[in-house]
């Protein structure tokens, strides 16, 4: 079974030390809408430039070569195609990267269409890109994890302490009453707005360890096997 059908019908699984798996959504890089305010001045930066830049150096702080991200969508904006796509992620430091498309996907589909068969893309012989659904499952160091573009009030193995990250809101969702009550469980936002810079798993681990495990299914903890 190929990756991105292994994506689909079973959980990716990772072990390795927490710092090298990182988590991050909703990166924008060369957004420059024409809006009064527009999201690289909310980002406190001067420029789409400047932004894309910044949030690169930011990555880059906390990345090394045995990095394996998870990018959750929404990544490019604008024109280039492929070139331009895989020329930005180029300048992230990463082992392996793992992308969804989001519900902006400007330069994600020319780059699909150079993949593999299993949708992977090798920039080179040490920097690999997955290619994944916009939902999809994985295990790391053991933990099952739910990845969303979107935030999801119920998800897969909820009620046995699995966790769900998403982008996709911008902090808003955070902000609003529903969020007051749902953010109380084991689930977290990684885009930009939430996090400037990318949670490592460890950091997400101590986050979730301070929040309930709650289910809104009729799945219980003791009858309910993570992805099982």
């Amino acid at each position: 079974m190929n990756a991105l059908k292994s994506s689909i019908f079973q959980p990716l699984k990772f072990t390795g030390k927490d710092n090298d798996f990182l988590f991050w959504g909703c990166s924008h890089f060369n957004h420059a809408p024409k809006w009064d305010e527009p999201i690289y001045v909310q980002r406190g930066y001067n420029s789409a430039d400047e932004c894309r830049d910044g949030l690169i150096l930011n990555w880059n702080k906390k990345a090394t070569h045995e990095t394996v991200g998870f990018l959750l969508g929404d990544i490019m904006f604008g024109m280039g195609g492929a070139d331009t796509f895989f020329g930005l992620l180029d300048r992230l430091n990463f082992k392996q990267l793992n992308i969804v498309s989001g519900n902006h996907c400007a330069g994600f589909h020319q780059a699909l269409e150079l993949t593999d068969d299993d949708a992977r893309y090798y920039l080179n012989s040490e920097k690999m890109i997955q290619f994944l659904p916009n939902y999809f499952e994985v295990y790391v160091n053991g933990q099952a994890i739910v990845c969303s573009h979107y935030p999801l009030a119920s998800w897969n193995g909820q009620a046995k302490g699995s966790y769900m990250l998403h982008a996709h809101t911008h902090g808003n969702l955070v902000k609003s009453e529903l969020g007051k009550i749902l953010y109380t469980t084991r689930i977290l936002e990684v885009s930009v707005e939430n996090c400037p810079s990318p949670l490592n798993f460890g950091e997400i681990r101590k986050i979730m360890n301070a929040k309930n495990i709650h289910a809104f299914d009729h799945h219980m903890s003791a009858s309910q096997n993570p992805f099982g």
